[in-house]
Parts: structure tokens; C-alpha cells; sequence
């Protein structure tokens, strides 16, 4: 009896020394950038999916580089994007090619989407209530042409997740209301219709 008394008692001291020295976790981690992240679907008058069978790198979920460009302008430049390179400038130690906007490949609701998870720095950049998609993508458009989407965008004033919500998108003298994925609050998806 007394063994088992010892024992537990050196048990109850072990994980109080343990406990004790042990970091917490910080309870609450500040975000360090803002999303905007946009899923879109393209497809034609009679709601055919146009971006079914795209061709994607199975090892990243990305569409293939060579099927489009995506370039990106911001509303309000900030020392972490070119607007003139589409791109987070170059600095020590950064190669920028490694950060150009991509498009990732999602199915939702029965149709394939573009996906795009575009973040900028919360504390160095400002706000961006408007950012531009220029894409050029013949798969797509079945041309050469560069296609442009007008985004706008309110911000969480939830400091916890500040992401963004996209409430518009302007697309060739139409306007789009997205809507957010269903139990994804901050993925906002939207149908682009090509005639």
C-alpha cells in the first residue's frame, strides 16, 4: 500500500514539474495577412462547364502555367506587390517569379472552379477594396485576348480572421453577385457566363 501511496504521489509531483516548465501557447495568434479568395466558374449560355477538363499538375492541384496568365492589380499599392510585374517585389533572398498569381482546380455544386487565394500583408499594406484579374486563358475564351474581372471587396473587421468578402465582380458591362462557399465563409464563389 505505501509502494502505491509513494508512487502516485511521485506521479502527482512529476506532472506539476512538467506542467510548470512548460511554454503555454498564446491563446490568441494575430493574423499576418488578408485573403481574398475567389472561386470562379465559368461556363456558357446553357451552363455547360467550360473549365471542366482543363489540364492541372496532379502533384500541386494548379492548372498548368502554360494554359493562362494571371495577373493581379492591387488598388492600393504597397511595398509587398508590383503592379508593374504582378508580383511581390524583388528583395534579398526572394526570387518574385515564385510568388505570380496561380490558379488552383476545385469541383463545388457540380462545376469545376478556378481557384485563387490571393493575400496581402495585414500590418504593411493597406486595405484593398478593389483588385483587378486580368487573365488571358484560350482554353477558356478561345482567344489571345486579355479578359478583365473588377473585384470589389469589404474587409472583416474581425481582427481574429480578416479576410476579405467579395460583394461584386464586373465582367464585360455585367455585374456578378458572388456568393460564399457553402461552409467556407471567406471563399466567394462566382458563375462567369460567356456568350
Amino acid at each position: 500500500m505505501n509502494t502505491m501511496k509513494t508512487l502516485k504521489i511521485f506521479g502527482l509531483v512529476a506532472l506539476i514539474m512538467i506542467s510548470s516548465s512548460c511554454e503555454r501557447p498564446p491563446i490568441h495568434v494575430e493574423p499576418e495577412f488578408i485573403s481574398y479568395n475567389l472561386y470562379l466558374s465559368f461556363q456558357d449560355i446553357s451552363g455547360n462547364d467550360l473549365v471542366k477538363g482543363i489540364e492541372f499538375n496532379d502533384s500541386s492541384g494548379s492548372v498548368k502555367d502554360s494554359l493562362y496568365t494571371l495577373d493581379i492589380i492591387v488598388s492600393e499599392p504597397c511595398w509587398n506587390w508590383d503592379n508593374d510585374i504582378y508580383n511581390a517585389p524583388a528583395r534579398p533572398g526572394f526570387e518574385p517569379d515564385v510568388n505570380r498569381p496561380t490558379f488552383g482546380l476545385s469541383r463545388f455544386n457540380g462545376y469545376s472552379y478556378l481557384t485563387n487565394q490571393f493575400g496581402l500583408p495585414v500590418n504593411d499594406c493597406p486595405e484593398q477594396k478593389i483588385l483587378t484579374y486580368k487573365l488571358k486563358c484560350p482554353y477558356l475564351f478561345g482567344d489571345d485576348a486579355v479578359h478583365e474581372l473588377v473585384t470589389y471587396w469589404d474587409i472583416s473587421k474581425d481582427k481574429r480572421n480578416p479576410s476579405a468578402k467579395c460583394y461584386r465582380i464586373d465582367f464585360e458591362d455585367n455585374e456578378i453577385t458572388p456568393a460564399p462557399m457553402d461552409n467556407y465563409e471567406y471563399n466567394y464563389t462566382a458563375a462567369i457566363i460567356l456568350e
